[in-house]
Protein backbone atom coordinates (compact mmCIF):
# COMPACT_ATOMS: atom_id res chain seq x y z
CA UNK A 1 0.00 0.00 0.00
CA UNK A 2 1.23 3.53 -0.84
CA UNK A 3 2.20 5.75 2.06
CA UNK A 4 -0.66 7.95 3.25
CA UNK A 5 1.39 9.99 5.77
CA UNK A 6 0.24 13.62 5.76
CA UNK A 7 -1.90 13.12 2.66
CA UNK A 8 -4.98 15.25 3.22
CA UNK A 9 -8.56 14.45 2.32
CA UNK A 10 -8.66 17.77 0.46
CA UNK A 11 -5.60 16.93 -1.63
CA UNK A 12 -6.88 13.48 -2.55
CA UNK A 13 -10.34 14.83 -3.41
CA UNK A 14 -8.63 17.17 -5.89
CA UNK A 15 -6.65 14.23 -7.31
CA UNK A 16 -9.86 12.20 -7.60
CA UNK A 17 -11.64 15.05 -9.43
CA UNK A 18 -8.71 15.46 -11.82
CA UNK A 19 -8.90 11.73 -12.58
CA UNK A 20 -12.67 11.83 -13.16
CA UNK A 21 -12.43 14.94 -15.35
CA UNK A 22 -10.96 12.78 -18.11
CA UNK A 23 -14.11 10.73 -18.71
CA UNK A 24 -17.01 12.04 -16.62
CA UNK A 25 -19.79 14.23 -18.01
CA UNK A 26 -19.76 17.84 -16.68
CA UNK A 27 -22.92 17.20 -14.62
CA UNK A 28 -21.38 14.12 -12.97
CA UNK A 29 -18.17 16.03 -12.24
CA UNK A 30 -20.20 18.85 -10.67
CA UNK A 31 -22.03 16.29 -8.51
CA UNK A 32 -18.71 14.84 -7.28
CA UNK A 33 -17.27 18.31 -6.62
CA UNK A 34 -20.27 19.49 -4.58
CA UNK A 35 -20.74 16.23 -2.62
CA UNK A 36 -17.06 15.75 -1.83
CA UNK A 37 -16.66 19.44 -1.04
CA UNK A 38 -19.21 18.97 1.74
CA UNK A 39 -17.46 15.80 2.92
CA UNK A 40 -14.04 17.51 2.95
CA UNK A 41 -15.31 20.55 4.88
CA UNK A 42 -16.84 18.26 7.50
CA UNK A 43 -13.62 16.22 7.77
CA UNK A 44 -11.57 19.38 8.36
CA UNK A 45 -14.05 20.85 10.85
CA UNK A 46 -14.50 17.59 12.77
CA UNK A 47 -10.77 16.99 13.10
CA UNK A 48 -10.24 14.32 10.43
CA UNK A 49 -8.22 16.15 7.74
CA UNK A 50 -5.86 13.27 6.84
CA UNK A 51 -6.42 10.01 4.96
CA UNK A 52 -5.10 8.08 7.93
CA UNK A 53 -8.09 9.42 9.94
CA UNK A 54 -10.67 7.79 7.66
CA UNK A 55 -12.33 4.65 8.96
CA UNK A 56 -15.81 3.23 9.35
CA UNK A 57 -16.51 5.14 12.58
CA UNK A 58 -15.64 8.46 10.91
CA UNK A 59 -18.03 7.72 8.05
CA UNK A 60 -20.78 6.84 10.54
CA UNK A 61 -20.24 10.20 12.26
CA UNK A 62 -20.47 11.95 8.89
CA UNK A 63 -23.80 10.22 8.14
CA UNK A 64 -25.10 11.27 11.58
CA UNK A 65 -23.96 14.86 10.89
CA UNK A 66 -25.85 14.95 7.57
CA UNK A 67 -29.03 13.59 9.15
CA UNK A 68 -28.82 15.55 12.41
CA UNK A 69 -27.14 18.95 12.08
CA UNK A 70 -27.70 19.41 8.33
CA UNK A 71 -31.21 17.86 8.43
CA UNK A 72 -30.65 16.28 5.01
CA UNK A 73 -33.23 13.75 3.82
CA UNK A 74 -32.29 10.08 3.82
CA UNK A 75 -32.48 9.92 0.01
CA UNK A 76 -30.08 12.88 -0.29
CA UNK A 77 -27.67 11.28 2.21
CA UNK A 78 -27.63 8.16 0.07
CA UNK A 79 -26.89 10.31 -2.99
CA UNK A 80 -24.05 12.10 -1.17
CA UNK A 81 -22.54 8.78 -0.11
CA UNK A 82 -22.47 7.63 -3.73
CA UNK A 83 -19.78 10.27 -4.28
CA UNK A 84 -18.00 9.40 -1.02
CA UNK A 85 -17.99 5.70 -1.92
CA UNK A 86 -16.61 6.46 -5.38
CA UNK A 87 -13.86 8.51 -3.73
CA UNK A 88 -13.04 5.73 -1.25
CA UNK A 89 -12.99 3.17 -4.06
CA UNK A 90 -10.50 5.40 -5.91
CA UNK A 91 -8.28 5.55 -2.81
CA UNK A 92 -8.45 1.78 -2.31
CA UNK A 93 -7.88 1.02 -6.00
CA UNK A 94 -4.75 3.19 -6.00
CA UNK A 95 -3.40 1.75 -2.75
CA UNK A 96 -3.83 4.79 -0.50
CA UNK A 97 -6.14 3.13 2.03
CA UNK A 98 -7.15 -0.47 2.84
CA UNK A 99 -10.65 -1.64 2.00
CA UNK A 100 -13.23 -1.06 4.71
CA UNK A 101 -14.52 -4.31 6.28
CA UNK A 102 -18.19 -3.46 5.72
CA UNK A 103 -20.51 -0.83 4.32
CA UNK A 104 -21.99 2.02 6.29
CA UNK A 105 -25.64 1.53 7.22
CA UNK A 106 -27.35 4.69 6.00
CA UNK A 107 -30.75 6.03 7.15
CA UNK A 108 -33.65 4.41 5.32
CA UNK A 109 -35.31 6.57 2.66
CA UNK A 110 -38.49 8.37 3.64
CA UNK A 111 -41.49 6.16 2.84
CA UNK A 112 -43.58 8.93 1.23
CA UNK A 113 -44.36 8.27 -2.43
CA UNK A 114 -43.73 11.03 -4.96
CA UNK A 115 -46.91 10.99 -7.01
CA UNK A 116 -46.75 11.69 -10.74
CA UNK A 117 -48.53 14.62 -12.35
CA UNK A 118 -52.24 14.17 -12.96
CA UNK A 119 -53.95 14.82 -16.30
CA UNK A 120 -55.46 17.98 -14.82
CA UNK A 121 -52.10 19.27 -13.60
CA UNK A 122 -50.52 18.70 -17.02
CA UNK A 123 -53.39 20.54 -18.67
CA UNK A 124 -52.91 23.48 -16.29
CA UNK A 125 -49.13 23.54 -16.86
CA UNK A 126 -49.53 23.44 -20.64
CA UNK A 127 -52.03 26.31 -20.45
CA UNK A 128 -49.66 28.31 -18.24
CA UNK A 129 -46.79 27.93 -20.71
CA UNK A 130 -49.03 28.92 -23.63
CA UNK A 131 -50.31 32.05 -21.87
CA UNK A 132 -47.29 33.36 -19.98
CA UNK A 133 -44.00 32.20 -21.53
CA UNK A 134 -42.07 34.77 -23.55
CA UNK A 135 -40.90 31.94 -25.82
CA UNK A 136 -43.85 29.59 -25.46
CA UNK A 137 -42.86 27.35 -28.41
CA UNK A 138 -39.40 26.64 -27.00
CA UNK A 139 -40.68 26.24 -23.44
CA UNK A 140 -43.44 23.89 -24.54
CA UNK A 141 -40.84 21.78 -26.34
CA UNK A 142 -38.70 21.62 -23.18
CA UNK A 143 -41.76 20.56 -21.19
CA UNK A 144 -42.81 17.87 -23.70
CA UNK A 145 -39.31 16.42 -24.13
CA UNK A 146 -39.18 15.72 -20.40
CA UNK A 147 -42.80 14.68 -19.91
CA UNK A 148 -43.45 12.73 -23.11
CA UNK A 149 -39.96 11.29 -23.73
CA UNK A 150 -38.46 11.13 -20.22
CA UNK A 151 -35.34 13.19 -20.93
CA UNK A 152 -33.13 14.54 -18.13
CA UNK A 153 -32.57 18.30 -17.88
CA UNK A 154 -29.00 17.98 -19.13
CA UNK A 155 -30.11 15.79 -22.04
CA UNK A 156 -32.64 18.41 -23.09
CA UNK A 157 -29.97 21.12 -23.02
CA UNK A 158 -27.46 19.05 -24.97
CA UNK A 159 -29.88 17.77 -27.62
CA UNK A 160 -28.45 18.58 -31.04
CA UNK A 161 -30.33 19.16 -34.29
CA UNK A 162 -28.43 16.23 -35.79
CA UNK A 163 -29.91 14.04 -33.04
CA UNK A 164 -33.49 14.58 -34.21
CA UNK A 165 -34.53 12.29 -37.07
CA UNK A 166 -37.79 13.90 -38.19
CA UNK A 167 -38.43 11.36 -40.94
CA UNK A 168 -38.28 8.34 -38.60
CA UNK A 169 -39.49 10.35 -35.59
CA UNK A 170 -36.56 9.27 -33.43
CA UNK A 171 -34.38 11.11 -30.91
CA UNK A 172 -30.74 10.14 -30.48
CA UNK A 173 -30.14 10.98 -26.81
CA UNK A 174 -26.63 11.19 -25.39
CA UNK A 175 -26.84 10.03 -21.78
CA UNK A 176 -25.50 12.81 -19.54
CA UNK A 177 -24.57 10.46 -16.70
CA UNK A 178 -22.51 7.74 -18.37
CA UNK A 179 -21.86 9.11 -21.88
CA UNK A 180 -23.89 6.34 -23.52
CA UNK A 181 -26.52 6.84 -26.21
CA UNK A 182 -30.08 5.62 -26.63
CA UNK A 183 -32.81 5.98 -29.24
CA UNK A 184 -36.25 7.22 -28.23
CA UNK A 185 -39.42 7.62 -30.28
CA UNK A 186 -40.86 11.13 -30.51
CA UNK A 187 -44.32 11.69 -29.18
CA UNK A 188 -46.69 13.34 -31.63
CA UNK A 189 -46.55 16.57 -29.63
CA UNK A 190 -42.73 16.60 -29.65
CA UNK A 191 -42.61 15.95 -33.42
CA UNK A 192 -45.02 18.85 -34.12
CA UNK A 193 -43.24 21.23 -31.75
CA UNK A 194 -39.81 20.38 -33.17
CA UNK A 195 -40.94 21.14 -36.72
CA UNK A 196 -42.46 24.46 -35.66
CA UNK A 197 -39.58 25.49 -33.42
CA UNK A 198 -36.77 24.60 -35.82
CA UNK A 199 -38.60 26.22 -38.74
CA UNK A 200 -36.13 27.15 -41.45
CA UNK A 201 -32.97 26.65 -39.39
CA UNK A 202 -30.26 24.85 -41.43
CA UNK A 203 -30.43 21.11 -40.81
CA UNK A 204 -27.91 19.38 -38.57
CA UNK A 205 -26.22 22.42 -37.04
CA UNK A 206 -26.03 23.34 -33.36
CA UNK A 207 -28.21 22.67 -30.33
CA UNK A 208 -31.96 22.29 -30.69
CA UNK A 209 -32.87 24.59 -27.80
CA UNK A 210 -31.45 28.10 -27.72
CA UNK A 211 -31.15 30.71 -24.99
CA UNK A 212 -31.88 34.41 -25.30
CA UNK A 213 -28.39 35.09 -26.65
CA UNK A 214 -28.79 32.52 -29.41
CA UNK A 215 -26.38 30.09 -27.73
CA UNK A 216 -27.16 26.77 -26.10
CA UNK A 217 -29.71 26.75 -23.29
CA UNK A 218 -27.94 27.10 -19.92
CA UNK A 219 -28.71 25.26 -16.64
CA UNK A 220 -29.73 28.58 -15.05
CA UNK A 221 -32.18 29.32 -17.89
CA UNK A 222 -33.80 25.93 -17.38
CA UNK A 223 -34.04 26.44 -13.61
CA UNK A 224 -35.57 29.86 -14.22
CA UNK A 225 -38.17 28.34 -16.56
CA UNK A 226 -39.34 25.85 -13.90
CA UNK A 227 -39.26 28.50 -11.16
CA UNK A 228 -41.61 30.72 -13.16
CA UNK A 229 -43.78 27.75 -14.19
CA UNK A 230 -44.21 26.81 -10.53
CA UNK A 231 -45.15 30.36 -9.54
CA UNK A 232 -47.52 31.03 -12.44
CA UNK A 233 -49.32 27.68 -12.39
CA UNK A 234 -49.69 27.49 -8.62
CA UNK A 235 -48.46 23.87 -8.70
CA UNK A 236 -45.76 24.12 -6.06
CA UNK A 237 -44.45 20.60 -6.49
CA UNK A 238 -43.54 20.88 -10.17
CA UNK A 239 -39.86 20.58 -11.08
CA UNK A 240 -37.82 19.15 -13.93
CA UNK A 241 -37.39 15.62 -12.56
CA UNK A 242 -41.10 15.30 -11.76
CA UNK A 243 -41.79 15.31 -15.52
CA UNK A 244 -39.39 12.39 -16.09
CA UNK A 245 -40.85 10.71 -12.99
CA UNK A 246 -44.36 11.08 -14.47
CA UNK A 247 -43.19 9.62 -17.79
CA UNK A 248 -41.74 6.55 -16.05
CA UNK A 249 -44.80 5.97 -13.85
CA UNK A 250 -47.19 6.41 -16.77
CA UNK A 251 -45.20 3.94 -18.87
CA UNK A 252 -45.36 1.29 -16.14
CA UNK A 253 -49.11 1.83 -15.70
CA UNK A 254 -49.69 1.34 -19.43
CA UNK A 255 -47.10 -1.33 -20.30
CA UNK A 256 -45.50 -2.75 -17.13
CA UNK A 257 -42.25 -3.62 -18.93
CA UNK A 258 -39.35 -2.89 -16.57
CA UNK A 259 -36.63 -3.76 -19.10
CA UNK A 260 -37.98 -1.40 -21.76
CA UNK A 261 -38.43 1.35 -19.18
CA UNK A 262 -34.82 0.93 -18.01
CA UNK A 263 -33.67 1.39 -21.60
CA UNK A 264 -35.96 4.37 -22.21
CA UNK A 265 -34.69 6.10 -19.05
CA UNK A 266 -31.04 5.25 -19.71
CA UNK A 267 -30.57 3.51 -16.34
CA UNK A 268 -27.55 1.20 -16.11
CA UNK A 269 -28.95 -0.66 -13.10
CA UNK A 270 -32.44 -1.89 -12.24
CA UNK A 271 -32.37 -0.55 -8.67
CA UNK A 272 -33.86 2.86 -9.50
CA UNK A 273 -36.15 1.59 -12.25
CA UNK A 274 -37.74 -1.04 -9.97
CA UNK A 275 -39.21 1.70 -7.78
CA UNK A 276 -41.72 2.50 -10.53
CA UNK A 277 -43.28 -0.98 -10.27
CA UNK A 278 -44.57 -0.24 -6.76
CA UNK A 279 -45.58 3.34 -7.60
CA UNK A 280 -47.50 2.29 -10.72
CA UNK A 281 -49.27 -0.45 -8.73
CA UNK A 282 -50.31 2.08 -6.08
CA UNK A 283 -51.66 4.43 -8.76
CA UNK A 284 -53.69 1.61 -10.32
CA UNK A 285 -55.06 0.41 -6.97
CA UNK A 286 -56.22 3.90 -5.97
CA UNK A 287 -57.46 4.86 -9.47
CA UNK A 288 -55.04 7.80 -9.43
CA UNK A 289 -55.50 10.05 -12.46
CA UNK A 290 -51.91 9.81 -13.72
CA UNK A 291 -51.12 11.63 -16.96
CA UNK A 292 -50.88 9.11 -19.82
CA UNK A 293 -47.94 9.33 -22.21
CA UNK A 294 -48.07 9.00 -25.99
CA UNK A 295 -48.74 5.44 -27.28
CA UNK A 296 -45.54 5.60 -29.39
CA UNK A 297 -43.79 4.08 -26.35
CA UNK A 298 -44.54 0.35 -26.36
Amino acid sequence: MKTQDMKTVYGMVEEFLADREVYCAPETLRFYRESLGLFNRWCEGAGYPYLQDLDVDVLKKYAIYLRGERRIKATSIKTNFRAVNAFLHFLTENGYIPEFPYKIRLPKPDPALVLPLTSGEVELLVGTIARHSADSLRDMLIFRLMLDCGLRSSEVRHLQMAHADMEKRLLHVVDSKCNKSRLLPMSEAVAILLRLYLGNRPAGTGPVLLGKDGGALTPDALKNFFRKLKQRSGIGRVHAHLLRHTFATSYMISHNNIEYLRLYLGHEEYNVTRGYIHLASQCLLTHYDCYRIDPCFV
